[in-house]
């Protein structure tokens, strides 16, 4: 498994642990406790940034490792978000669509 591959294993298990903390956070509980969990929230979204910058920081070393990073910069971008992401999106899947040459 390539770093890559590992920190968007990482980056999913945060996700899905923030989504399900959000979901204990709306339910009727009282202020104190959903403060409790949105400081949760809070923390899983820095170890999910920091996650991030370190995956910007890896270097690619093979295809495969480019695509993962295509992957996961597409799960983020907005293609109807501007120009910028537009494109950012259309390279993503230029690259996810490539095959694994020489």
């Amino acid at each position: 498994m390539t770093p890559a591959e590992r920190a968007a294993r990482r980056l999913s298990a945060l996700d899905r642990t923030r989504d399900r903390l959000a979901n204990e956070a709306n339910r009727d509980i009282s202020q104190p406790a959903r403060a409790l969990i949105w400081n949760q929230i809070d923390r899983v979204t820095r170890c999910f940034k920091a996650e991030r910058r370190r995956l910007v920081k890896a270097p690619a070393r093979r295809m495969q490792d480019v695509q993962c990073k295509a992957r996961i910069a597409l799960e983020w971008l907005d293609p109807n978000g501007g120009d910028d992401d537009a494109l950012m999106v259309s390279l993503c899947r230029d690259v996810l669509a490539m095959k694994g040459g020489k």
